[in-house]
């Protein structure tokens, strides 16, 4: 009888423990689901809330995060991190003048953090103030002349001014301190693209893939490459296997329309034809105000009578 009470005892806390296992798989199994347990558990806490929003954030659920950054802020007024992470919620709300106002405040409390730098002058970048991003890219590097990311972003403002012997030289050292950032190699193609040096781009590209499988802007680029020197087939394959992994890109799906009608002019085969056609119309069933598209396939169409 008593051998009888141990194992149901024994029993009973096993599947205790399991059903509290399960319980701590169920709360651990995605960062915003541990950080949101750990924040209602230690509602006073800076730390739980502020991984939380940021967890949200990399979720793009700006409201929770906008939520959990501001009750992190309350648990500590000056914490950087926090305003850092404010600033790329209310960029995703598409509030640029309150991300502005959480960065520089992020900087306010953190002047020797090179990473804040980095994210105002991406920040500038995008609005297209590219001297205003250079400026914080470079005042970055005075603090972390080290950091390959910065040299990248700041080759990237370089190359959007026409600067490329600077941007090439920035993103040459960024590969000397980090050999293996995939942006750098990407980039370097398309310096070189611009400049006309089209072999050279092509092998930076492939570069950038050999790190990258799934990089569709380099097997475009690629792609455009051998369409210039009319390797369409070549062209068209690449296309394809960009869209692969962006598969709404009516950029791509336009190149390849028009390495058809190219085909259909070198061989005059109907079926390149017919290819063009169902690429333009694919290319208008996602975005019907497409006029490029549309000008194509009613210039196909009559073609076709």
């Amino acid at each position: 009888m008593n051998n009888r009470i141990e194992i149901i005892i024994f029993t009973a806390i096993i599947l205790l423990l399991a059903f509290i296992t399960y319980q701590r798989n169920f709360i651990w199994k995605d960062e915003i689901t541990l950080w949101k347990d750990s924040a209602e558990k230690s509602d006073q806490k800076y730390r739980p809330h502020s991984n939380a929003g940021h967890a949200y954030l990399q979720n793009k659920e700006y409201g929770n995060a906008l939520a959990e950054l501001t009750e992190a802020l309350k648990q500590r007024p000056g914490a950087a991190k926090a305003y850092l992470n404010l600033g790329q919620v209310y960029e995703g709300l598409g509030q640029k003048d309150k991300a502005l106002i959480n960065y520089q405040t992020a900087l306010k409390y953190s002047a020797k953090n090179a990473d804040i730098y980095q994210f105002i002058g991406n920040f500038y970048e995008k609005q297209g103030l590219i001297d205003s991003a250079v400026a914080y890219y470079k005042k970055g590097l005075e603090i972390k002349s080290q950091s390959p990311m910065l040299l990248v972003s700041l080759g990237s403002s370089y190359q959007k001014k026409k600067l490329f012997k600077k941007a090439i030289d920035a993103y040459n050292l960024a590969l000397r301190i980090s050999p293996n950032i995939t942006e750098a190699y990407y980039n370097l193609g398309l310096a070189y693209d611009e400049m006309g040096s089209f072999d050279r781009a092509e092998s930076y590209y492939y570069r950038a893939l050999s790190l990258k499988n799934e990089y569709p802007e380099a097997l475009s680029n690629i792609g455009i490459l051998k369409a210039r020197s009319s390797r369409f087939d070549e062209a068209i394959a690449l296309f394809q296997q960009a869209l692969q992994y962006k598969a709404d890109d009516t950029i791509t799906m336009f190149n390849i329309g028009l390495a058809y009608e190219e085909l259909l002019k070198q061989r005059g085969e109907t079926i390149f034809l017919r290819k063009a056609i169902e690429t333009y119309n694919r290319i208008l069933k996602i975005d019907p105000q497409n006029i490029r598209a549309r000008k194509r396939l009613l210039r196909l169409k009559r073609k076709s009578r």
